[in-house]
């Protein structure tokens, strides 16, 4: 298995250790980290059965053939999407929870400094990672601060790479975030837990295509839950002319 590049954030912001699980360590081993606590728990709780999920299976396809994959997931630790992501893929995956920084920005009255935060809060390197999650954490950003972050991603994927992304269809001001924890290839648990403040932005078709200028929208599907799940790729660049 190749070395997965490392995405890395400044020591300032880590969090305090958490205390060590079976699970975790076993994440651990394979992933080499252990961050925040598992995301299925802390108070959170289920929305309900399992909900259809389209693209998930779209980006284990997009990933299957590629060697040790690194995956860059932007929402909270879930132990158990580190098991299934590395029983699929064999992945190196790094978690990095934007919801929390969101959350700790708003309670420090420093919302509209979010721009300015997530232009210094990563160090990844450019075209260093197969694939993003990205969740709906867009959907709790103002359009500046979403296009800061976009902006970013595009820059990390690889060519051929993919961004997962979820966007709410319709306003949804209550202060909620959602964990999604995947229950297996086509379906998606929705543990929700509190959050700081609700969805700030609903995007338009247009409104994603130019956030990621440089991806391409090779997926899009509108659920019944007025969620629109979109799968993103950089386009391999043309192979050379004998």
């Amino acid at each position: 298995m190749r070395r997965g590049a490392r995405c890395s954030v400044a020591p300032a912001r880590l969090p305090l250790p958490v205390a060590d699980t079976p699970e975790r360590s076993l994440a651990s081993r394979l992933f080499g980290w252990t961050r925040r606590g598992d995301g299925t728990g802390g108070g959170g709780r289920d929305a309900g059965p399992p909900v259809g999920t389209k693209v998930l299976a779209k980006l284990l396809a997009a990933l299957a053939h590629r060697e040790a994959p690194v995956v860059l997931d932007l929402g909270p630790v879930v132990g158990s999407n580190v098991s299934f992501l590395g029983e699929q893929l064999g992945c190196k995956l790094r978690v990095e929870d934007l919801f929390a920084d969101i959350d700790r920005l708003t309670r420090e009255q420093r919302l509209d400094t979010l721009s300015e935060f997530l232009a210094a809060r990563f160090s990844c390197e450019h075209e260093s990672l197969d694939a993003v999650l990205c969740w709906d954490v867009l959907d709790y950003m103002d359009k500046k601060a979403a296009a800061v972050l976009s902006q970013q991603v595009v820059r990390w994927v690889k060519p051929g790479g993919v961004v997962l992304c979820f966007f709410s269809t319709v306003a949804t001001p209550a202060p909620v975030y959602t964990r999604y924890v995947i229950a297996d290839t086509n379906h998606l648990l929705y543990r929700t837990a509190p959050a700081a403040h609700g969805k700030r932005t609903v995007y338009q078709n247009r409104d994603i295509e130019r956030l990621f200028e440089g991806l391409g929208v090779t997926e899009s599907f509108l659920l019944l839950n007025k969620t629109r799940e979109v799968l993103l790729r950089k386009k391999a660049p043309a192979a050379a002319k004998p």
